[in-house]
């Protein structure tokens, strides 16, 4: 069963001391819930996947706001092993396949070949494995400095205020 991997932002640690209390926490990530998808859906931009992938990827984000946090939950069940990683192994699946497999060479010539348990067995088609990714750890950091700046904007506004009705 695949569980969409979910990173959090909290504002507590992000609030200062001197003028928290009065700020509304949620009203500030709601005003910055759109910037945070948009910054994390650059990050899976920036990638190097096709651009069919970039696009799942993409429309496989969503955010969700809290009272004190923004969650940013990855629903693409395609994140799972972009996250933790994959490991080398035999692609057994690909004979099923009822049609040839397109290849494309590193010169970028187009082949097809088909997999048979004959090839299986002597030890072709194995995925090269992938290291972990931290897309989503660089959309985190991305988002958490979009929230840092709005709320020394709404701390700044705010001790304006409180200074002004003196």
């Amino acid at each position: 069963m695949f569980v969409p991997p979910i990173f959090r932002i909290n504002l507590k640690p992000l609030v200062s001391t001197n003028g928290g209390g009065e700020i509304s926490t949620k009203k500030v990530l709601q005003s910055v819930q759109r910037e945070i998808l948009k910054a994390v859906r650059d990050e899976v931009q920036k990638s190097a996947f096709s651009s069919r992938a970039k696009r799942a990827l993409a429309a496989g984000i969503g955010t969700k706001v809290g009272t004190n946090s923004v969650r940013i939950i990855a629903k693409h069940p395609a994140f799972f092993p972009l996250i933790e990683g994959q490991k080398k192994q035999q692609m057994v699946w690909l004979t099923k396949a009822k049609r040839p497999i397109p290849i494309i060479l590193d010169n970028g010539e187009l082949i097809f070949r088909s997999a048979t348990p004959r090839s299986m067995s002597r030890g072709r088609w194995y995925h090269p494995g992938r290291q972990p990714s931290t897309i989503l750890e660089r959309a985190r950091k991305s988002a958490r400095e979009i929230i840092k700046k709005r709320l020394t904007k709404e701390i700044q506004r705010k001790l304006r205020a409180s200074m002004g009705s003196r």
